[in-house]
């Protein structure tokens, strides 16, 4: 059995590492220094959201808008001095004494202080109020990859989600959030706006002083520094994405990385039900994943880093289970790298069988249970006896019908 359990690993492996055709050893990772990529000469130009920019053009100075997220500190100084700290609540309103409701989502602090004293002025005659954003919550953006970590008077910095306070601009926030590693590479900083890849080439901001690279940002963008790391690991990205193909990334390598790497998602894409099916040292994993969380709520949990041989799947409608999965992939795989004997080992036209379960990111896997063609035992041991008794004689008649063929 032991054996056989090894012959299942070895057929999974074969199947992502295999160019098209048959014959020949699987390729050996790429360990040289990856290529320095290098954004074009001009600067793509990015879709914006005046509400998650965060801040609005008043004079000379850019004024900072809030948000539902932003904690406001709110002070009524008259006889006796109010003072109430309130967030503004997601349907961007917010309650103030007897104000109930109101809406403040895009105002300046100065508008939000005049249409606040207009309120409470219906109960109370001359209010002086006085409002401050004490915590800043509604624009959020996550910073991965090439990022220092550097601790000084308590506060660390480095990889993490930082809060958009005004106006800022793509250097500024990594200056802010520690520099660069000596490896980034500045030529291929890329921002994930909306499911979409952006690349900017920071080394002409600095040695040129060419500011179209060197975008502002808005809330819920994704920022990723790529280093020098070596490639390792040989990743299969498919489905709604721009550019799905065979990727070389780094040993640290995650889901956005990948992602990124294949042009990001297509509009089409079902961002809530991505999977990325995993070979095991037993049997496959399947994990779902929740895109929307990543870009959305900054959900870096959900940002799964990534094994060698691992398949990504980005799907347009709900996928149910494993069968769902491989049936869409099937054709993708066939034209990237999958030799007919392992397509036909793997792939449900050849009957495939799974015990589906709940296939979460939480790490419950769903089990391959194919029977191999022409050694009477399964890749993966099931629990049922009377399945496996189906299984075995299943093959017994496949290998007597080869018989009577020759």
């Amino acid at each position: 059995m032991k054996n056989i359990l090894s012959m299942s690993i070895a057929a999974i492996g074969l199947l992502l590492l295999s160019s098209v055709g048959c014959g020949g050893p699987p390729p050996m990772a790429d360990l040289s220094p990856p290529p320095r990529v290098v954004a074009p000469m001009e600067a793509p130009v990015m879709p914006v959201d005046p509400l998650r920019r965060g801040y609005v053009e008043r004079g000379l100075f850019p004024e900072y808008t809030v948000g539902p997220g932003d904690e406001l500190e709110l002070m009524l100084r008259d006889v006796k001095l109010v003072r109430e700290t309130v967030e503004v609540r997601p349907d961007g309103n917010i309650s103030f004494l007897l104000v109930e409701n109101l809406y403040v989502t895009g105002m300046t602090i100065g508008e939000l202080d005049f249409a606040l004293t207009a309120a409470v002025e219906r109960y109370l005659r001359e209010p002086k109020i006085d409002v401050q954003v004490s915590e800043y919550g509604s624009k959020i953006i996550s910073l991965i990859g090439a990022i220092e970590t550097l601790t000084a008077g308590g506060t660390k910095t480095g990889q993490g989600r930082y809060a958009l306070e005004n106006k800022t601009y793509l250097l500024d926030l990594i200056l802010e959030a520690g520099g660069t590693t000596p490896d980034a590479q500045l030529g291929a900083v890329q921002v994930i706006r909306d499911g979409q890849v952006y690349v900017f080439n920071l080394q002409r901001v600095l040695n040129f002083g060419d500011v179209s690279h060197n975008p502002i940002l808005q809330g819920d963008d994704i920022i990723i520094v790529p280093g020098a790391s070596r490639l390792t690991k040989k990743v299969v990205v498919l489905g709604e994405v721009n550019q799905p193909d065979v990727y070389l990334l780094a040993s640290d390598a995650s889901l956005l990385e990948a992602v990124s790497k294949a042009g990001g998602l297509n509009t089409t894409a079902l961002r809530d039900d991505i999977r990325i099916i995993r070979p095991g040292e037993v049997k496959p994993e399947m994990f779902t994943v929740d895109f929307k969380r990543i870009t959305t709520h900054g959900d870096l949990e959900q940002n799964v880093v990534l094994n060698n041989n691992d398949i990504i799947f980005v799907p347009r409608s709900f996928m149910g289970d494993v069968n769902d999965v491989i049936t869409k992939i099937e054709p993708l795989l066939n034209v990237l790298l999958i030799p007919a004997t392992y397509r036909d080992l793997y792939t449900t036209g050849g009957g495939l069988r799974v015990d589906t379960g709940d296939a979460a990111a939480t790490g419950t896997t769903t089990g391959f249970t194919r029977p191999l063609p022409g050694v009477g035992k399964l890749a993966v041991p099931v629990e049922d006896e009377e399945q496996q008794e189906e299984d075995r004689e299943a093959v017994e008649e496949e290998q007597e019908d080869q018989e009577g063929a020759e």
